[in-house]
């Protein structure tokens, strides 16, 4: 095959463009110059977020990391991490989530500090700011024929820009850090190879592509990204984008085959709650559709004008919506006008379409227009498309401040007349950060966060549930679980009950309200709340092991053991079902039938110091002492008492 010879670049002095006509660029670079520009936005990546070191785990940290006994496991569970949904250590639901890079991460920062959050928040502030750099080199290099205030503005912005917040705070949401990292070492990799066309290049841009795509799912879409690139920047005829864009399909091929994999062994299909996408209680495909792009005017706002930021706005918060308001039908054109748009000067080159091509391929998945998915709003599924927008405000910058968006090499970046450029920019990156570090401190832990957010959400069932949680937890000891302050346990009751006003339908918060109740010895409440829950969702494992808790202290040893095996049945990895059943079986003087369910727990808890002492404790009872000593050796070992 011939190899298409980088066209030598023409002399800024000679570029002669029509007004409002994008040059075809073929200019290379090294990537050094301005290298200043790349210092300064990892150096401020790294300080809008140095106040989150001392966070908590918050939000889905705890089913991703603190709750998952596969990340706890070690790196030993390397082979579940590759072949098993995203969650499969924390649950027994079908799911659609495969993100191993992730996890394999975060099982990385538990060895490295079991249970201190402050380590996965140290990776993301650092993982954050390196990304931040490759963004310049990368952007520097496919932008080379414009200003390179172009792409410095438009890092800079991106990097300062509030609505990271969640992804950066948050250490789940690493996932999301990690596939624009390496989504743009790959783009980067495929200018160094339209440079010297070296194939170790292009196997570079391919491995690293297969890496965000590990990272998270999304990343896929930036397939389209490079594309438009190479479209719009390379100066490359079409036959070599296609080949290009067409090698970099063989990594989607490898990653799609993978997922299939890990997915294809689960029994029945994931099913969306109307709490985390509201839309999903959308009457017809006309309300349906209405109802996301009734959210795409919402995403649109937050990126224009980050405030309110929110974790969750979720039913009754909101609810599906027709045509008939306004806001589906702003975000109905507004995003249709663009695209069209868009579409209409993609002959000429024009950058906006660009940005906004970048926006729609980056952002269409997560606008529930297309298909549905596990959430409504979520601030984390603007990370990426928020670079196409922060580009787009780079180019509103210099032509309202009449600066040379074509000269590509300026004396210095403060030359001439970029100080306006500048001055605007400094304004919106001041805003901006005394926005991000001011919300960062809602994001200390679960607790100050959804009470921050109730402000702004207040009719959101799932945000007062989980802020039930948190009031709740504040009068129980961390340890036991006893009341230490029934007062504020009583609060959280009141709270769980504003859950359930607003949907009466709430499993979770009936099961947890039951257990605020148990915590308080107010057993027939409990139970009252944990049938109540169970006819919303007969098959749940938690709140069937709480209820043979309360038959056990009845002393109604056969339903007990009835209610534990329906809820190992369900959820064959939940360990405090499997001890408990275990305990009753002992208390029928049913010693090997228990020990094999504390033997079976282990395996998803293998240091749990209880599970040591009564297999220790039943070996001793049955006249096994010789057995029984080495488990009850690592029970004293373990810490218990």
């Amino acid at each position: 095959m011939a190899k298409h010879k980088a066209s030598k670049p023409t002399p800024p002095a000679a570029r002669k463009t029509s007004p409002g006509k994008q040059p075809v660029v073929q200019q290379n670079t090294s990537g050094t110059s301005y290298a200043w520009i790349g210092l300064l936005a990892a150096a401020l990546g790294a300080m809008l977020y140095l106040n989150t070191l001392g966070h908590q785990y918050t939000l889905d940290d705890f089913s991703s990391i603190k709750d998952n006994w596969v990340v706890k496991g070690g790196l030993k569970n390397l082979d579940l991490i590759f072949t098993k949904e995203y969650r499969y250590g924390s649950w027994n639901s079908p799911g659609s989530l495969y993100r191993p890079l992730a996890l394999t991460l975060f099982t990385i920062e538990w060895q490295l500090a079991p249970d201190k959050p402050t380590m996965g928040h140290l990776f993301n502030i650092l993982l954050y700011a390196l990304g931040s750099w490759v963004l310049w080199i990368t952007w520097r290099r496919v932008l080379s024929g414009y200003s390179p205030l172009l792409p410095a503005l438009a890092v800079l912005l991106f990097v300062a820009h509030p609505v990271h917040t969640e992804v950066v705070a948050n250490i789940k949401s690493v996932d999301e850090i990690m596939a624009l990292l390496f989504s743009s070492l790959s783009l980067y990799s495929v200018w160094r190879y339209l440079e010297n066309e070296k194939n170790t290049w292009l196997a570079a841009a391919c491995a690293a592509f297969a890496l965000a795509m590990f990272s998270k799912e999304s990343a896929l879409m930036f397939w389209f990204v490079i594309v438009l690139c190479l479209y719009f920047f390379s100066g490359k005829s079409m036959g070599a984008i296609v080949r290009i864009g067409g090698i970099l399909i063989a990594p989607i091929a490898v990653f799609l085959l993978a997922r299939q994999n890990a997915l294809s062994g689960q029994s029945g299909k994931e099913i969306y709650s109307i709490l985390d996408n509201f839309i999903v209680g959308a009457q017809d495909s006309s309300s349906r559709l209405a109802s996301a792009f009734y959210m795409c005017w919402k995403y649109l706002q937050v990126l224009i004008f980050p405030h309110p930021l929110v974790s969750d706005m979720g039913y009754p918060q909101l609810k599906p919506v027709t045509f008939g308001q306004w806001q589906a039908l702003v975000g109905f054109f507004a995003f249709a006008g663009m695209s069209v748009w868009a579409l209409v000067k993609l002959p000429k080159k024009h950058f906006l379409s660009f940005t906004v091509l970048f926006f729609m391929a980056t952002f269409v998945l997560a606008s529930n227009v297309v298909l549905l998915i596990g959430t409504s709003y979520g601030e984390r599924l603007l990370y990426v498309p928020s670079l196409a927008f922060a580009l787009a405000m780079s180019w509103g910058i210099l032509k309202i401040t009449h600066t040379d968006v074509h000269e590509t090499a300026p004396v210095s970046l403060f030359a001439g007349n970029a100080t306006p450029a500048w001055t605007i920019a400094g304004i919106l990156l001041a805003a901006y950060s005394y926005r991000t570090i001011s919300r960062n401190a809602a994001w200390y832990d679960s607790a100050s966060l959804y009470a921050a957010d109730l402000k702004t959400s207040p009719n959101s069932a799932k945000l007062n549930y989980h802020n039930a949680l948190e009031v709740t937890k504040m009068g129980l000891d961390e340890k036991s679980g006893e009341a230490t302050n029934a007062a504020q346990v009583e609060k959280g009751i009141e709270a769980y009950n504003k859950a359930i006003e607003l949907y009466p339908g709430y499993h979770d918060a009936y099961g947890s309200r039951g257990l605020a109740h148990f915590r308080l010895k107010q057993y027939d409440k409990a139970f009252m709340d944990y049938q109540q829950s169970l006819k919303h969702r007969p098959n749940d494992a938690k709140v069937l092991s709480n209820m043979g808790y309360i038959y056990f202290l009845r002393n109604n040893l056969d339903s007990a053991e009835v209610v534990y095996r329906r809820s190992i049945q369900y959820d064959p990895r939940f360990v405090d079902a499997r001890r408990n059943l275990g305990a009753v079986l002992a208390m029928k003087k049913q010693f090997t039938a228990a020990i094999e369910q504390w033997q079976e727990a282990l395996k998803y808890d293998a240091e749990n110091p209880t599970l040591h002492f009564y297999i220790g404790s039943a070996y001793r009872d049955i006249g096994k002492p010789e057995e029984a000593k080495p488990w009850l050796d690592k029970a004293t070992a373990l810490g218990h008492k």
